[in-house]
């Protein structure tokens, strides 16, 4: 059973080199609800474009983990964006996905994903403005 998030994203990659496959939607439908279960409990709502960047981050990760591939550090100084507390809520909800999929997610990682929870908050935080 495929999201309308992973048939948008299907359709937006369709023409890359790399289109979503069979496998990656597995994996998207086991990555994406834990992120959006976060949102949802951090009152944080992605508009369309944020939500598709997301999409396109997880299929990006997802083959990461499959493959068990590295990213290089980001600079430390990018966390310092992130809000307190959310580094720690968006690790849990990374090893949540990884740990039975016997892959340790490096700090990169989850300063990515966080940083894509920092933006959609702060376009709402600014909207409600």
């Amino acid at each position: 059973m495929s999201t309308p998030l992973i048939e948008r994203l299907a359709e937006a990659v369709r023409d890359t080199g790399r289109p979503v496959t069979d496998e990656d939607r597995a994996e998207l439908e086991a990555f994406l609800p834990l992120t959006h279960l976060y949102a949802q409990s951090s009152g944080i709502t992605f508009d369309d474009i944020r939500a598709l960047a997301l999409a396109v981050h997880a299929l990006a990760f997802v083959r990461r983990v499959r493959t068990a591939e590295h990213l290089d550090a980001l600079d430390p100084q990018l966390a310092a964006e992130v809000a307190p507390g959310r580094m720690a809520a968006v690790r849990h909800l990374i090893d949540s996905y990884c740990t039975p999929r016997e892959f340790a997610a490096r700090e990169t990682e989850v300063l990515l994903l966080a940083l894509h929870f920092e933006a959609a908050a702060q376009l709402q935080h600014d909207t409600d403005q």
